[in-house]
């Protein structure tokens, strides 16, 4: 009897929701029928008339987030429960080729799947789209309509105004923390970052700045309103090299300010505060960091000086995943940086502070090239040779000042992010 009831639990079809219960991303958002006037509901289907926004959010993250080097070879681990992290990344039923009904003996290693009739192979290489955020059924009619911000017009296709909804939606991926076993940890507190710090500011405030423009190209001679960038930038690396030259132009900035320097005897403090980001920098992924370092040289350009220190978590993955430590800056919170400055550094005629926000380390990437043999086409070959396509660090400040703490020099965004475009592994 024992014996029977073990097959019977480890072949019983458990529902996704027992196994997971209360958590969204359990299923994709549903398969959503052809919208009216428009057709099937891809992205480029929308850019026809949202022709602006469209080009943006091809430049954006979340149109590279299926065709990301990095989450692609995270995907082909043995370890990665692959139909979950799609769920984020590929997050409606058409882009999927497959339904997930249950899961096996309730194992979310052995999910049971059936053909999906509304498969959309078009809309699966757009990643994140329009739809995730703008597309839903309605309940009563079972039409597809899209969802707007703002109202007072008359688009050919069915709408409703949901503000509040779109602005929300960002956290349904950015604010999920999960351990699924004692080694796989999802970790994004984004959207609880920035409710602590009493902000009064939203996603939308910061990764879609306000402009005003058409919603719709100018032949459709729609009226000029207040509309919203659509490349979501976030913590300035990009997921191509291609990619850089549009950053500043969709909104980006860095969070990180250096405001003060001060000189003594035996040590130099460097003031670094979180200015412009509401939640904490670094954010998102926790395996980003900052690497600050300080650099002196002497009148003939040679480096006399140099240190370095790091603002970001630090996880242990393995045996158990747990964070170890954790320095990174809330808003408006200010980091103090103590350089010890004891020797003979008369030589010194001036120091160079760079502020580096690494996404990538080399060793990981160096661990990926090793087992890229396990990652899916198209994205083998790109992944044996990460370093060439996928920026793993952007320099974002970089000051020159003098021995007495004097700034000379500030290099420009745009220029740091012409020499971003050029670099190469972290």
């Amino acid at each position: 009897m024992l014996v029977g009831y073990y097959v019977y639990q480890n072949q019983r079809e458990v529902p996704l929701e027992e196994v997971f219960p209360g958590k969204h991303w359990v299923r994709p958002i549903e398969n959503l029928p052809n919208l009216k006037a428009v057709g099937a509901p891809t992205a480029k289907n929308c850019g026809n008339c949202h022709t602006e926004i469209y080009e943006e959010w091809k430049l954006s993250t979340h149109a590279n987030a299926l065709s990301d080097l990095q989450f692609q070879s995270e995907l082909a681990k043995p370890s990665s429960p692959k139909w979950i992290c799609l769920n984020c990344h590929i997050p409606i039923q058409n882009q999927r080729e497959t339904i997930i009904t249950a899961l096996q003996g309730g194992d979310y290693f052995k999910p049971i799947e059936i053909p999906n009739p509304n498969f959309n192979p078009e809309m699966k290489e757009e990643a994140i789209t329009c739809a995730t955020c703008h597309v839903r059924v309605d309940a009563n009619t079972k039409e597809s309509y899209v969802i707007g911000g703002r109202g007072g017009t008359s688009p050919p296709h069915p709408t409703q105004i949901k503000k509040e909804f779109l602005e929300n939606r960002c956290n349904d991926c950015h604010n999920e923390t999960y351990t699924l076993n004692q080694s796989l940890v999802c970790s994004f507190q984004t959207g609880t970052e920035l409710q602590s710090s009493e902000s009064k500011q939203t996603c939308v405030s910061c990764h879609m700045p306000e402009v005003k423009r058409s919603f719709v190209k100018a032949s459709l001679h729609r009226p000029i309103r207040n509309s919203h960038r659509h490349g979501f930038v976030g913590g300035g690396v990009p997921k191509t090299f291609a990619l850089y030259k549009d950053q500043i132009r969709l909104g980006y900035k860095p969070g990180l300010v250096l405001t003060g320097i001060q000189v003594e005897k035996d040590q130099m403090i460097l003031h670094i505060q979180n200015q412009f980001a509401d939640h904490y920098v670094t954010s998102g992924d926790p395996e980003r960091f900052y690497r600050l370092t300080l650099h002196g040289f002497d009148s003939t350009g040679k480096t006399l000086f140099s240190r370095e220190m790091k603002i970001g978590q630090e996880w242990e993955w393995s045996p158990n995943a747990k964070k170890i430590s954790d320095n990174r800056i809330p808003r408006k919170g200010e980091f103090e940086w103590s350089i010890d400055r004891k020797g003979d550094l008369t030589s010194i005629v001036q120091y160079r502070f760079q502020a580096v926000h690494v996404r990538l380390k080399n060793e990981t990437s160096d661990y990926m090239m090793l087992t890229a043999e396990n990652v899916a086409e198209p994205y083998q070959n790109k992944v044996k040779n990460i370093k060439t396509f996928y920026p793993h660090s952007s320099i974002v400040i970089e000051s020159f000042f003098d021995a007495y703490g004097k700034i000379q020099k500030e290099t420009s965004l745009e220029e740091l992010y012409k020499r971003n475009a050029e670099r190469a592994g972290e």
